[in-house]
């Protein structure tokens, strides 16, 4: 059967790719469906955007917190059980990347310029509402500020992306199969089924969960680089401020994917990791450096204390919605970029071994988060709690980006901050898109081998619709719609990911039973 169907995949040719047109077509008529909407009836989908995130985020606040703790137990089982050391790829197979270009695409490409965002703005967000009933700006509001960040973008987040992206990987470099099909990771459990209908619905839910995951990215980024664009140009923020943007954005991100994974990707990814050192070592050196220091350390603390308590609050009783406006949403929002991610980790990371890319995606990433807390939020806090500057207000009056742009008016230097911080902004959320477009079209295609890449033309496909798909959110605007982008569309990406780590466990098990020192299979590569 499955010898059948790989007849009639027809076999690639030099650099040349074909689409799959059930993917590809099925997946963009979708898009269209689900945002075509926002751009037509814009405001007027707020009530309805309201209702549908609380009836989703409320009703399965238990199972996204179970999948995520889940994945966190799982990702440490693959590293330090008996697996851990086989290697993705042949035994003659050495890494690709080296480790800064490995580490930096990795780490720019899973967070994008939302990090930069949120790191200001949840820990005032917390100040004002914090968790487990305590009182706004209170010192315990204050020592959770912090401590929540770095948990939603720690190591929780960033092992529900561990199970695809060994699963990928294990499927791309290890037993050598030349296709980019999420579905077909699915095949140690779902079998043949995934070569009928059954695989391309997977397929497609899966670029309909990146293209939701990335509309909250641009939904909270695109309009925080307008604000502080509009302010530093001196006139008003006004939608059209928001698409000029948008679309200098997308040009950068749409060279770069065009350009392809070695020749923009990788370049525009490593020179992104060097300006963010920058800017982050200039806050921290013009900031209250030892209170930040000290802040960071105790923030460490709280969450190390209560980590598992986080992991699974719920709040049933009181109902402060706080799990659910946060902690589920960030769950939804990392498992819509999982499929993205899990591929894209796949794919530059040949010839390591399980170890190395689960420690490496668990706890490298998560320091680099942490990094961004430690500078931006800290900075925030300090100028809430200690320089009595109401970013609260300006928060609920104007919006998360005029906060944003209100703090780094407080920075010296700021007629060359500002705009080196809107370079790096640029810099960051074009190596997030470039690389998830360029993932949509590698699935979207019917066969890719290591030496090859999906068709210019179907990238330049995808970075306009992502661009389009990031105006139709800002038509609504809110921060409901641009949760829900993410919530109502990575649904059933939790299915998946279950899905995908238990056919790995099989395909482990089949390629290396019981034995418990294993470095490598050498399986063929297909014709």
């Amino acid at each position: 059967m499955l010898q059948e169907n790989l007849e009639k995949i027809p076999k690639s040719k030099g650099k040349s790719v074909l689409i799959n047109p059930v993917v590809f077509w099925g997946s963009a008529i979708l898009c269209v469906v689900l945002y075509a909407p926002m751009l037509i009836f814009g405001k007027e989908l707020q009530p309805y955007v309201s209702t549908i995130l609380k009836a989703i985020t409320y009703k399965m606040d238990w199972l996204w917190l179970l999948f995520a703790l889940g994945c966190v137990v799982f990702s440490l089982w693959l590293a330090f059980g008996r697996y851990g050391n086989v290697k993705l790829g042949g035994k003659d197979d050495k890494p690709e990347f080296s480790d800064f270009s490995w580490i930096s695409m990795m780490f720019t490409g899973g967070v994008g310029a939302g990090l930069v965002y949120w790191s200001m703005a949840e820990p005032i967000f917390y100040l004002k509402w914090p968790p487990f009933w305590g009182e706004a700006f209170s010192a315990q509001a204050a020592q959770f500020s912090i401590a929540y960040g770095i948990f939603h973008w720690g190591i929780t987040a960033w092992a529900i992306f561990v199970p695809g992206a060994i699963a990928f990987a294990y499927m791309l470099h290890v037993r050598k199969k030349p296709y980019f099909y999420p579905s077909y990771a699915c095949r140690g459990v779902l079998g043949d089924r995934v070569d009928g209908w059954l695989g391309r619905a997977i397929d497609i839910f899966v670029v309909i969960g990146l293209v939701g995951g990335l509309g909250t990215t641009l939904g909270t980024v695109i309009p925080m680089m307008a604000a502080v664009s509009a302010d530093m140009l001196g006139i008003e923020n006004s939608m059209t401020v928001k698409v000029a943007v948008t679309l200098v954005v997308a040009a950068v991100f749409t060279y770069s994917a065009y350009s392809g994974l070695n020749s923009g990707i990788k370049k525009l990814s490593e020179l992104n990791s060097w300006l963010c050192m920058g800017l982050l070592a200039f806050v921290m050196l013009v900031g209250p450096t030892l209170f930040m220091l000290s802040f960071y350390v105790d923030s460490l603390g709280v969450l190390a204390t209560n980590f598992l308590r986080m992991s699974l609050y719920t709040d049933p009783i009181t109902k402060s919605g706080f799990p659910q406006d946060w902690t589920v949403f960030y769950w939804a929002w990392w498992a819509a970029w999982a499929m993205y991610f899990g591929l894209f980790v796949a794919r530059i990371s040949k010839g390591r071994t399980i170890k190395n890319v689960v420690i490496n995606m668990m706890v490298i990433t998560t320091i680099g988060c942490s990094l961004f807390f430690l500078v931006f939020g800290t900075y925030a806090v300090d100028l809430q709690l200690n320089q009595g500057i109401a970013l609260d207000k300006t928060m609920v009056e104007a919006g998360a980006g005029a906060m944003i742009s209100q703090v780094l008016h407080t920075l010296p230097l700021t007629g060359i901050v500002i705009p080196y911080f809107l370079f790096v902004m640029l810099i960051f959320q074009a190596t997030t898109i470039d690389s998830n477009a360029y993932i949509i079209s590698m699935i979207s295609s019917k066969e890719v081998r290591n030496d090859q890449e999906s068709p210019r033309w179907t990238r330049l496909f995808w970075c306009a619709l992502l661009a389009v798909i990031g105006v139709a959110i800002m038509m609504v605007g809110g921060l409901p719609v641009v949760q829900l982008s993410s919530v109502a569309t990575s649904v059933p990406i939790i299915f998946i990911i279950i899905i995908l780590g238990m056919s790995l466990c099989k395909w482990l098990k089949e390629d290396f039973g019981q034995e418990t020192k294993v470095q490598v299979v050498d399986y063929q590569e297909e014709d």
